[in-house]
């Protein structure tokens, strides 16, 4: 029964689900929102999922310093009991989460494993040897000439960095492009990982900790700063990057720039979907802004931009690693019997010679 008529002849007394039920299978409804409104009378519901999401969130409240933060991330989980849409959006997005939950936890480890290791000096005067622009390092250089339009420029790229991966997922999500969506989440999850390695391999201090600390030996009561990135909110009269950084945990964390690592993966995902074509100019450009934007902020030496792009390309090399030997290990049973290759003409070629014989 279509839902107006059940509305005149029922009431605003009907039952509340039956309305919205009946709403979300009218024909007036488009089939995409259907498809994610209703719950599945069909799908085989798992236990596992939202276990282990509620697990998560026993465990934090076990260790400590428990937020609404770790409750919406444990409560994805059940997702994966409504119906098959939010199944497929839980599995292929859960790279992404999986990567929020092991940043998060890095703050129960983090300064006890890296005490007594942190570089400060070294870094700083091989950036100076390196890139230096008469005496001093590019992030030096622009500590002393900056300009409101960048200040502007530069703090909406480090605000909207992670967006913008996240903006590009979904747009493969939606276009039904699982294969592409897989590697580039599985992408996010792996450059993050090798950055995350880093920070406890070789813990580096930033350029704003130079400024405000200087180079000796470093301190172990200091909180991750928004540095040049707060002039954006003295412009704009807002405190984003107060929350932002308040929340942060990788204080020496410089080394590599996975600020530039991101855009540079979007880059590629653009460029192996043609229905992102359109997307292409805007991801170098973007790309561009965010390498100016990590030295111009006082956040990372011209040498963590680059570690950024190489992290990049990397993780590139390693999820594309396992084609490539397939393709390879192919190829030689190919040159072996040529008709392992599907050749039709191969095939019959082989068999013709055999007959003869």
């Amino acid at each position: 029964m279509p839902f107006a008529v059940r509305v005149a002849r029922d009431g605003p007394s009907g039952d509340g689900l039956t309305m919205l039920a009946e709403s979300a299978t009218s024909p007036s409804l488009p089939a995409f929102v259907r498809d994610w409104l209703l719950p599945s009378r069909t799908m085989k519901r798992r236990a596992l999922p939202p276990l282990i999401g509620l697990g998560y969130i026993a465990l934090i409240g076990i260790l400590g310093g428990l937020t609404m933060d770790h409750v919406v991330i444990g409560s994805l989980g059940l997702l994966d009991l409504y119906n098959e849409k939010t199944r497929l959006f839980l599995r292929q997005f859960l790279p992404f989460i999986a990567t929020g939950a092991i940043y998060d936890s890095m703050r129960y480890f983090y300064w006890p494993a890296i005490a007594n290791r942190v570089h400060v000096a070294g870094p700083y005067q091989l950036e100076r040897s390196w890139f230096g622009i008469g005496g001093q390092t590019p992030n030096e250089w622009f500590l002393a000439h900056h300009w409101p339009a960048l200040d502007l420029a530069c703090g909406f790229a480090y605000l909207v960095f992670v967006g913008e991966y996240l903006a590009v997922a979904l747009l493969l999500f939606f276009h039904r492009r699982s294969d592409m969506l897989r590697t580039f989440a599985l992408a996010f999850l792996v450059v993050n990982l090798l950055g995350f390695a880093t920070y406890f391999i070789y813990p580096v201090a930033p350029h704003w900790y130079v400024t405000e600390y200087g180079l000796g030996p470093a301190r172990l009561d200091v909180l991750p700063a928004a540095a040049a990135a707060s002039r954006f909110d003295l412009l704009l009269g807002t405190h984003f990057f107060d929350g932002i950084y308040g929340r942060g945990i990788d204080v020496y964390g410089a080394y590599p720039s996975l600020h530039v690592a991101y855009p540079l993966l979007v880059i590629w995902a653009t460029f192996r979907t043609s229905g992102l074509r359109w997307a292409r100019a805007p991801a170098i450009g973007f790309f561009l802004l965010m390498c100016l934007s990590a030295v111009y902020l006082q956040h990372h030496y011209v040498i963590d931009v680059l570690l950024g792009i190489a992290y990049a390309v990397a993780t590139l090399a390693l999820l594309g690693a396992f084609p490539a030997l397939a393709h390879r290990s192919a190829a030689r049973a190919s040159s072996a019997h040529p008709a392992a290759s599907g050749s039709p003409r191969q095939a019959a070629s082989m068999a013709s010679r055999s007959a003869c014989e």
